[in-house]
């Protein structure tokens, strides 16, 4: 029997009535009981599947969770607020570079006043930079790109995700710190895979809560370093003021550095004899002896200094050290001490014993004898006369000054052209003098910083950088200290701020820097460029001028840029100086007269000094083709 059963698309065939258990069913030729089976093994496979995949998802959850704890654990392990910020961030960038492989990971952290992103830390994988490229259309080579991070990206680039980007042809990978306070970018990156994506979200989760502490620990340490930065430079200040000794052992300590000796050495009259005040490479023996040095003053005779080259003959009597047995040649310069004789020797090292370098040298020695005399005799007013702290820091400048021809006459030059720019300006009698005073003391902070520091030759590292920058705050509060003068410290405080706010030590902008210090930075930023130094020729006058108009309104104020422009377009129109130079040499340099005085130049007022053959140029770190001087009436007589 046969009958259509459900639908008329289900055939169900009965062999038997249906009655009974030993009715069989098919369903389209499968018997019942298979059913069961076919349902029952399918329901097997597919909770097997389930549990494969539960397993498989619970596995991943372990895992995450397990480099999660890692990542948490090796932070927690390393990040360390006294090991310095740079070094944290450093550590972070190398956690990303675990996870994504690229040439160049670098830190940006948000910066609330200027409104930026400022790079605080870069590291490179190849110890190069990172390096975007490829092939065009057709299999051509396409030129690679060199990636170089930029110092500050627009608050807008932390974005709110984990993303490709790109800069320029340069594809980066864009991790934003958590709560936005600062960005990580990884380049150059073409592919991100969702395992790498989390990972680095969660290095960005826990980042974000350090960062806080490393930020605040890292200013913390910052005022703290000033603070005892300027601690020591007081106590250095202190002990110069009232003891001779340590001001001859200060200045002969940075003589040894600047003019690179081999050895040096200072004595003064005490009691009828002279006493070794400093010395610097001379043996004991040598300095035990008390019959050389009166010996060697009483050789040079009337003479303020003489030279003594590697190939001469020089007295038998001399110490071994000074003797030249190694072809060293030998300066010596005597100074007055309230009518007695004071010594003065520099041996120079044994690549300065040319001629020439030997009398730039002894130019350098008589600079510096006369100021040891200055110093001293402020000394003796000081410990009289309280009121001679200004006039003592400035000759400590002039110190400085002078341990370099390169910047003989700086500190006069500063104080000259801003009392300028503040007459031009119109500012007040008694602001412009507060302006000339901190303008000349601008660089007295120097004193506070190692020797080494202060008077490197070229590039400094990022960490010698940071604490150059600290010297505007030592001199401020050095000065603030001593002469009770809070605007000429202010004025010295903030003379390396920027009118874009990219400055320090505040970041202060615009209007917010005091007007001192704007016009002591346009100064600055001007005898920069056309001094010179050992390592670079100075930029012709004209060209400094352009150059300083072209730094108007980003880094430097306008209207004192302007000031100084003008300034020197009267002058430059004035019809008396037609045919010369805009003044003599020894004063638009500010030389100082000792080294000036044995200069065939010096005070002809009807010729300029560079038609005077054997002029003295190369004794303040000049020469004739260089020379500003000659450079500015080079255009304007042409």
């Amino acid at each position: 029997m046969r009958m259509q059963c459900f639908s008329s698309c289900l055939r169900v065939e009965l062999n038997q009535p249906c009655h009974g258990r030993g009715d069989i069913v098919t369903i389209y030729g499968i018997k019942i009981d298979d059913v069961y089976l076919y349902y029952a093994g399918m329901a097997t496979i597919i909770l097997s599947l389930v549990l494969v995949v539960l397993y498989l998802l619970q596995r991943r959850r372990v895992k995450r969770n397990d480099i999660r704890l890692e990542l948490a654990s090796r932070m927690l392990q390393h990040i360390q607020p006294s090991a310095g910020l740079e070094n944290n961030l450093n550590y972070i960038l190398e956690m990303v570079g675990g996870f994504v492989s690229a040439p160049s990971y670098t830190f940006y952290l948000r910066n609330e006043k200027q409104q930026q992103l400022v790079l605080k830390a870069t590291r490179y994988r190849e110890g190069q930079a990172g390096v975007a490229g490829g092939s065009g259309r057709g299999g051509a080579k396409k030129e690679k790109e060199v990636y170089h991070p930029p110092l500050q990206l627009p608050i807008e680039a932390i974005g709110s995700r984990t993303e490709l980007i790109k800069e320029g042809e340069v594809p980066l990978l864009s991790i934003p710190i958590m709560g936005g306070s600062g960005l990580v970018r990884v380049g150059p990156v073409t592919q991100l895979k969702s395992s790498q994506r989390w990972a680095l979200e969660y290095i960005s989760q826990l980042s974000s809560q350090f960062l806080s502490i490393l930020i605040d620990s890292d200013r913390l340490q910052r005022k703290a370093e000033v603070i005892v930065t300027s601690g020591e430079a007081l106590r250095k200040i202190s002990s110069i003021a009232l003891d001779c000794g340590e001001t001859m052992s200060k200045v002969l300590g940075m003589a040894a550095v600047a003019l690179e000796l081999k050895a040096g050495f200072i004595a003064l009259p005490d009691g009828g004899r002279l006493q070794t005040a400093a010395s610097l490479g001379v043996s004991r023996e040598a300095l035990r002896s008390k019959e050389w040095p009166e010996a060697l003053l009483q050789w040079l005779g009337g003479r303020k200094a003489t030279v003594i080259g590697s190939d001469e003959v020089r007295p038998d009597w001399l110490p071994s050290s000074l003797s030249g047995q190694n072809g060293e040649g030998l300066v010596i310069s005597q100074f007055d001490v309230f009518g007695e004789g004071g010594l003065l020797v520099f041996v120079p090292s044994s690549g300065s014993n040319e001629r020439s370098s030997l009398s730039q040298l002894s130019a350098s020695a008589v600079s510096i004898a006369a100021n040891l005399s200055e110093l001293i005799r402020i000394q003796m007013q000081t410990r009289q006369l309280s009121d001679s702290s200004a006039e003592l820091l400035k000759s400590l400048s002039r110190s400085i000054d002078n341990l370099n021809p390169y910047t003989t006459g700086y500190s006069e030059l500063m104080s000259r052209y801003s009392i300028i720019i503040a007459i031009e300006m119109g500012l007040p009698a008694d602001q412009i003098t507060d302006i000339g005073l901190a303008a000349y003391l601008s660089n007295i902070g120097m004193l506070g910083l190692s020797e080494e520091l202060y008077l490197k030759e070229g590039q400094y590292s990022e960490q010698e950088f940071e604490k150059m920058k600290l010297h505007a705050e030592v001199g401020a509060d050095i000065v603030e200290i001593t002469l009770g003068n809070k605007a000429v410290a202010d004025y010295i405080r903030h003379h390396h701020e920027r009118m874009d706010g990219n400055g320090y030590p505040a970041g202060l902008k615009d209007q917010q820097i005091p007007v001192g210090a704007r016009i002591i930075a346009v100064t600055q930023t001007f005898l920069a460029k056309i001094q010179g130094r050992k390592y670079r020729e100075p930029l012709a006058f004209n060209k400094a001028l352009a150059l300083l108009k072209a730094a108007a309104g980003s880094q430097l104020d306008p209207a004192a840029v302007e000031a100084l422009s003008s300034w020197f377009k009267r002058k430059q129109t004035n019809p008396a100086l037609a045919g010369r130079s805009l003044g003599s040499c020894w004063e638009m340099c500010c030389v100082p007269k000792e080294i000036c005085a044995g200069c065939p130049a010096f005070g002809k007022e009807d010729v300029n000094c560079w038609e005077v053959p054997g002029n003295h140029c190369q004794s303040h770190g000049k020469s004739c083709a260089s020379c500003p001087v000659r450079s500015e009436a080079a255009t304007r007589l042409a």
